[in-house]
């Protein structure tokens, strides 16, 4: 027993100097060490607590992701260990009156041997409002440039709907829901499945996975339709007369005059012109010019439309109408021959009273003036004057005959010209 309680004091310090030793050792060749891990995603615990209340959350300023995470631990640990051990967790039954919830970090691995975990935050930071949606009507655009020749016809799409829930304030900042296909270089119809996007009223394009929204649909099938063109022309048809006195002077106006087409190759091939015949056009009894609007897109044929998306399918005609003027010619006798003689009859005009007779001529002053007296040709014919005097065969004598005028276009005679026949056998 002595012996035992014996140099007790050295004993004491003999074992404090034993737990040093073990101490030092111990850390010598496992110490404690740190590593950083950065950007670690934090993972939101019982969100339906606040989903039940018909309300949505969204994470503001990024908080969802810790920027650093410095784990303390001894060496062979740390070793061991690797970012996806790194668990961050954020339950929305702590959520505080500042709608902050506290986040958790952790180890996956080896927790019981870790030293010490620092966080560079340690707050989810959310937004929480109610629950709305709103339904959306699909629209379609095309960009790029398409090759030369063709253009765009109908661009549809195979669903024309789309609904959007989440945020009360995200749903009411948008104003449309739009796809678009690059159409570059093609020459045939396109069938594509495209991303929905969602826009605000100054055309800004907005990220509902960012806001805590969802779309019933993400992609929509759409289908383009690719047309070829080529230019014709417009025939516009004037119909019925002007007023006695007056005459259409075969000047018409029209813009456009011609118009690009679209269509299928096999369609507008076929198309040499467009026809405008329209009762619009008809100067029957007018005194004056005929002004006109025509909407050419009446007189497309099927499968047809316009190429130039900028043409709004309008045209102005103006029909133009002149007075009558009269002029009267003296015309030889010489400029009149006969024609349909009877074999066995000399058949003349007869001269001896006259050379020349008088011809009343009718038309626009511009073609009136062309014309003169030495280039006017008339004739007789024998049958007609036959005719006119009773005669079923012909026999000598002197006769009365019509005189039928060659004359130029949109020129007319005023009154019948008649002269004497001789006839001898």
């Amino acid at each position: 027993m002595k012996r035992l309680l014996a140099n007790w004091g050295l004993k004491i310090a003999s074992l404090l100097f034993a737990i040093i030793v073990w101490f030092l050792v111990t850390n010598i060749n496992d110490p404690i060490i740190s590593v950083r891990y950065t950007n670690i995603p934090v993972t939101i615990k019982n969100g339906n607590l606040i989903t039940e209340k018909g309300q949505v959350y969204t994470v503001l300023d990024g908080s969802d992701t810790i920027e650093s995470v410095t784990v303390y631990a001894p060496r062979t640990v740390i070793d061991s260990l690797s970012q996806s051990n790194i668990v961050a967790t954020a339950d929305i039954q702590e959520l505080s009156s500042l709608n902050t919830v506290s986040i958790e970090v952790k180890t996956n691995k080896y927790s019981d041997k870790i030293e010490n975990i620092t966080t560079s935050s340690d707050i989810v930071k959310l937004n929480v409002e109610r629950k709305a949606s709103k339904g959306m009507a699909l629209s379609a655009t095309t960009s790029g440039t398409l090759s030369d020749g063709y253009v765009i016809g109908d661009v549809t799409t195979e669903q024309n709907m789309v609904r959007v829930s989440g945020p009360e304030s995200f749903i009411g900042k948008i104003a449309r829901a739009s796809v678009d296909v690059d159409v570059t270089g093609f020459t045939s119809n396109i069938g594509t499945d495209a991303d929905i996007l969602l826009y605000d009223s100054d055309g800004n394009v907005l990220d509902p996975t960012a806001q805590g929204a969802s779309m019933n649909i993400k992609t929509v099938r759409v289908n383009v339709q690719i047309l070829e063109t080529k230019y014709v022309p417009v025939n516009y048809v004037v119909s019925g007369e002007p007023a006695a006195g007056y005459a259409l002077t075969g000047k018409v106006e029209a813009s456009p005059n011609e118009v690009l087409i679209a269509g299928r190759s096999s369609v507008i091939s076929g198309v040499s012109e467009i026809t405008v015949s329209d009762e619009i056009l008809d100067v029957t009894g007018l005194t004056g010019n005929l002004t006109a609007t025509v909407e050419l897109a009446n007189y497309l044929p099927n499968g047809v439309s316009f190429g130039d998306s900028d043409f709004n399918g309008t045209a102005s005609v103006v029909v133009y109408i002149g007075s009558l003027v009269e002029d009267t010619f003296d015309v030889s006798i010489r400029n009149i021959e006969v024609i349909n003689p009877v074999e066995g009859f000399d058949i003349q005009v007869d001269d001896s009273e006259y050379e020349t007779v008088s011809l009343t001529l009718q038309g626009l002053y511009a073609d009136l003036t062309s014309v003169k007296a030495q280039d006017l040709m008339g004739s007789v014919d024998i049958t007609a004057m036959m005719e006119k005097n009773g005669l079923s065969e012909l026999k000598e004598g002197t006769y009365s005959a019509d005189v039928t005028w060659s004359l130029p276009t949109g020129v007319t005679e005023k009154g019948t010209v008649s002269v004497y026949i001789t006839v001898h056998e």
